[in-house]
Order: C-alpha cells, then structure tokens, then sequence
C-alpha cells in the first residue's frame, strides 16, 4: 500500500498542468538570468523618452550607501529628488538598461488601470459587485454577488486562495507557473464575508485584471500599453509575463519587467497625482484616496493595491509618547518594550531590563509598490522623492549588508 500511495503521487505530479509544480521547484530562487525562459509580450520603448535630470547627494551619505549595498542582494537602488537622479547604485552586471522582475509591484500598475477604466465610465462604480464582470462566479457562489470591486482592491474579499510562495502545491504559485491563469482564477472559492480584515491574496489582482478586460473589451496588455507604457515615456523595451500562448493572458498579480528608471516613472506619476508632463492620466482624486493617511489606517495600511509608509519610533519618555500619538491621525500600534542587554553567560532571570522604552509603530507620508523578494516604488510626496529598489531576497548568496531597510532609510533620511 506504501509503494502504491508514491506511485500514486508521482502519477498527480506528472499530470499537473504543464508541470507547474517542477517549474516551481526549478525557479525557487526566481534567478534573473532564467527570466528570458518565461514567454512575454514585448513593449516598445518610446521614441520621445522622458529622462531624469542628474544629481548628487553628500559623499559621506553615497560612500556609506556603497558600502551597504556592494555584493549585497540589492540588485538596484534608484533614489529621485525633485525629478533628478540623486543616488543610482547597480550590483551584479546589473546596468541601467537591464530589465528587472517587479513581482507584486504590478499589482499597483493594475489598479491603476482599473482607476482608468473607470474614469472612462467603462466601469461603472468600485461598489459594483464583481460579478457584474464575471456572471460566471455565480455558478460557483451566488454570494459572490457580494463582493465588490472596492474589496479586491483592497484585498478584503474574502476569498480562498492559499498565498504560500514556499509550498509549490500553493494556489499562487498554480497561478504563477500554471498554464490559464485566469480560468485558475475563476475556479476560486469564499472562505468568509468581504470586508472583514485584510488578506493579502495576489488571485485578487488576477480578477482586477479580468475585469479591465471585460469592462474595456480589449486585452490587458493593449489597455497597459496605450494607457500607461506609451504616456510615461519609456526609455527602453519592456515585457510582461503571459501564462501559455494558447491565451496569452497577463500574469496580472506580477511579472512585468522594467528598467529601474522606468519603474521610477510610474512613481513620478503618482507623486505628480496623476498629472504627466500636464495630462492628467489618472485623476488627482485617485492618487490623493491612496495618499490619504486615515484610508489608509481604515484599511490595514493596505489601500487599493498600494501599500503604506511605515515607520518606527522609540520613546522613553510617556508624556512625549502620548503627545506625538495624539497628534498622528495614522498610528499602528503603541507597545511598552525593553532592550536585553543579555550576553549569554547569565540566566535570562538575570538580565538587566532597565533599559525600557515606548515603541511607536505608525503610518507615515507617502506609499509605495512592494513586489516578492525585495522589489520596492517608494513615493514621499512630503520630500518629492522616488526611491525604486530592486533586489532578490531569496538568493542566499546575496546577504544584505551591515542592516537591512531600516538602516538604509535612516540615512537617506539624514539627507532626504
């Protein structure tokens, strides 16, 4: 019975679709160099391309970003103030023309075409139920008819879908490596009601872009295009990953590839609200219900598809901690916390926990695109800045240096 029950699962694995889950297994690291294996839809560069000044930052603040960021997992590191390019670091025979994965960071270009498509009256409301756009869910749930696109948008759906990108059997990789990936999505279930607490499950970006295609009659890719690729101003080509050439649908929950200084330029158009070179793509109302700090904490900090600024800070005196948390419309949370001074010879008991403090997790100004493995559009509207970082966090061999994001931040903000 033993030898029957691993004959039986070698025989499931060989009949998964197109073998999603070895090509899971074969692309774990997601390596860069294997991303030309994937088929992709091509976008030509523009023939009139937008180009950011240069500029400089203080040698001491360049030197040390250096140093954190030479032969570290950081494959690019773009920082933009005031529409010039202050800071730009590549590792890796990495260059300012190499195309690199955004992961996730496409979910936010997807919402943005939703935005769009709206805007144009092809969708009539974000309160709509998305079965105004897909009938077919109701063949599954008529409580589908409950959810609306404004939950997906902001991943309160209530949908089932496994987010697991270490169990190659996980609904996302399925639709990551699978071929269909939008009949993938439409066989989903309803784990609870929509909008009962945030859940980040990337097959809802998947129907965001099923819906611009229904509500457009035109596929995503083309809608991408004349919508967002053309405007901006690309300076080079660009592809988008599609699941099989029998559908040659998007991976709309990932997988487009830019150039560094062309993902700064999607940030710029949202810093910009919505406005490029002076038309207005998407509308100021959209970027500024994003940008909007008491949203986004109604949300999670997770507003259409965007995710929220956050930062930390310590507090030892409670007066001072009260103070600056009545005057934060957008606080997460307030924890009394210690420091252990523990230095392995004594028992736990007896470490010194005198060295007390408040600490403050909070929303803070601006948002940002946040893609797997490391991939980041930050926007700050308060110091016009653009930061696009681009890395691969699952590679062991690529150790991020001397900190993490934090301590990069903190000095870009000493100069920022």
């Amino acid at each position: 019975m033993k030898y029957i029950k691993i004959i039986l699962l070698f025989i499931s694995l060989g009949s998964l679709s197109s073998c999603y889950f070895f090509k899971a297994m074969k692309y774990k690291k997601y390596p860069l160099e294997k991303l030309d294996e994937f088929p992709t839809v091509k976008f030509q560069r523009s023939e009139t391309p937008f180009k950011f000044f240069q500029g400089s930052i203080q040698k001491s603040v360049k030197e040390e970003l250096d140093s954190m960021l030479l032969g570290s997992n950081r494959y690019a590191f773009l920082v933009i103030r005031n529409d010039s390019i202050i800071y730009e670091f590549y590792n890796h025979k990495i260059t300012d023309t190499s195309l690199i994965h955004s992961f996730s960071v496409a979910k936010s270009y997807v919402s943005t075409m939703v935005a769009m498509a709206k805007e144009e009256g092809k969708i009539k409301s974000l309160n709509e139920p998305i079965t105004n756009y897909l009938p077919e869910l109701l063949d599954r749930d008529v409580r589908f008819k409950n959810i609306t696109i404004q939950h997906v948008l902001d991943m309160r759906s209530g949908i089932k879908s496994s987010e697991n990108y270490y169990n190659p059997f996980s609904d996302v990789l399925r639709l990551g490596f699978g071929k269909n990936v939008n009949g993938k999505a439409l066989r989903i279930s309803i784990e609870k009601e929509p909008n009962q607490k945030f859940e980040y499950k990337s097959v809802n970006t998947q129907l965001l872009g099923m819906i611009v295609e229904r509500a457009t009659k035109v596929k995503l890719q083309d809608y991408y295009y004349e919508k967002l690729h053309k405007p901006l101003q690309l300076e080079h080509d660009a592809t988008w990953i599609y699941d099989d050439e029998k559908h040659k649908s998007l991976r709309a929950f990932c997988c487009m590839n830019l150039t560094a200084r062309d993902y700064a330029k999607f940030g710029r158009l949202f810093l910009n609200k919505g406005n490029w070179q002076g038309k207005q793509l998407v509308s100021k109302e959209w970027v500024e219900t994003n940008l909007n700090l008491e949203n986004r904490k109604a949300t999670d900090g997770y507003k259409n598809q965007w995710w929220s600024n956050v930062s930390f800070k310590k507090f030892k005196d409670s007066i001072a901690m009260q103070k600056f948390v009545l005057n934060n419309p957008a606080i997460v949370s307030v924890k009394r916390m210690f420091t252990l001074n523990y230095s392995g010879r004594q028992p736990l008991k007896e470490v010194d926990t005198e060295n007390k403090f408040w600490g403050v997790t909070y929303y803070k100004d601006g948002i940002h695109a946040q893609g797997l493995i490391g991939q980041y559009i930050y926007i700050s509207p308060l110091k016009n800045t653009i930061i696009v970082i681009l890395s691969n966090t699952l590679n062991p061999d690529l150790p991020l240096k001397n900190g993490g994001l934090e301590s990069i931040e903190k000095l870009l903000e000493s100069e920022l």
